[in-house]
């Protein structure tokens, strides 16, 4: 993420140096939401965010680390050595589980059963097929059977069913052209709402992002393009390449799409050459960051971070 924050610095210093009128986005009409609404969508964000086991089972693993607990396991006397699960270190995709075979290999299969469900509103999903199902564990795991050719399959098609958005199935609102017209200056500004809230719960994990998103709330035009950079860093983790793919986007799409009917078609055609994936520079001008020596100097602040990023990942290797 440190690359994200290196983007963010230069950010700050080209605004120093060049003054607040190269960051203007372009005109668009500005929209208000009701403030109900636009609670409910920045308390969606933060939810999905704590729900990162969902996501990513190999993230988890990783965040999940008490380091306290490492330290005082260091100090105490080692235990007596047992065999190593196979299966520790051997992570499965959704809807899956890892189970060792007759030769003591591990090997991910269809997941036996789901967990339990607790009444979280957001357990239950609608696929691309236009279906319900009880939780993200069941679609996957229904994909994987299916897939599989197993017996119990519920329906063929389902070999390539996928998550659309979170909560049941339901008629959404048609996305016109006015929406459509108003969702760069709407999207900006729930991403500076959102970083801001993270900001008060002091969980953007970084004191100078705090700085930043606090330099950014006294001034209309960094609050639009600090955000905007900061989100497109937040979503390039896997892998860090500096494009923003499909599965990378759904952790902002799959809790929007029920109220902003809007977000898939945008971030579609963000994707100007129809390769699959998102460029820094397409995301900026999709956001409506002003194209000039502003937006071409962080293009290139972003690539210089990225590489020299994995230079240094790959001296420490060596």
């Amino acid at each position: 993420m440190s690359g994200c924050l290196g983007v963010l610095k230069f950010t700050k210093f080209f605004i120093s140096k060049f003054g607040a009128q190269s960051l203007q986005l372009k005109k668009s009409e500005s929209f208000k939401f009701a403030g109900y609404f636009f609670q409910k969508y920045v308390n969606i964000i933060l939810y999905v965010r704590k729900k990162g086991s969902e996501w990513d089972e190999l993230e988890t693993l990783l965040e999940n680390i008490d380091e306290k607990i490492e330290e005082s396991r260091e100090k105490a006397t080692p235990p007596p050595r047992l065999e190593k699960n196979p299966c520790a270190d051997h992570v499965c995709g959704w809807g899956k589980e890892c189970i060792v075979d007759k030769s003591g290999e591990p090997t991910c299969e269809c997941i036996s059963k789901c967990p339990p469900l607790d009444g979280d509103p957001f357990d239950q999903v609608c696929s691309n097929t236009n279906e319900t199902f009880p939780s993200l564990c069941e679609l996957y795991r229904e994909r994987c059977l299916c897939k599989r050719k197993s017996r119990e399959c519920m329906n063929k098609a389902n070999a390539k069913v996928h998550l659309e958005y979170l909560g049941a199935c339901k008629q959404l609102d048609p996305c016109t052209d006015e929406l459509m017209e108003q969702f760069p200056s709407r999207m900006a500004d729930w991403l500076f709402q959102v970083m801001r809230e993270l900001k008060k719960r002091r969980e953007l994990n970084n004191l100078e992002w705090e700085e930043l998103i606090a330099e950014a709330e006294a001034d209309d035009e960094k609050k639009h393009v600090y955000p905007v950079i900061w989100k497109f860093c937040d979503l390039d983790i896997k892998p860090h390449d500096k494009h923003v793919s499909h599965h990378e986007l759904i952790p902002i799409t799959a809790p929007v799409i029920p109220m902003e009917s809007c977000i898939k078609p945008f971030l579609e055609n963000c994707d100007v050459n129809n390769d699959g994936n998102i460029s820094i520079k397409e995301w900026g001008k999709c956001l409506g960051l002003k194209d000039g020596k502003f937006y071409h100097s962080i293009i290139f602040s972003y690539h210089f971070h990225i590489h020299f990023i994995f230079k240094y990942s790959l001296l420490n290797k060596s």
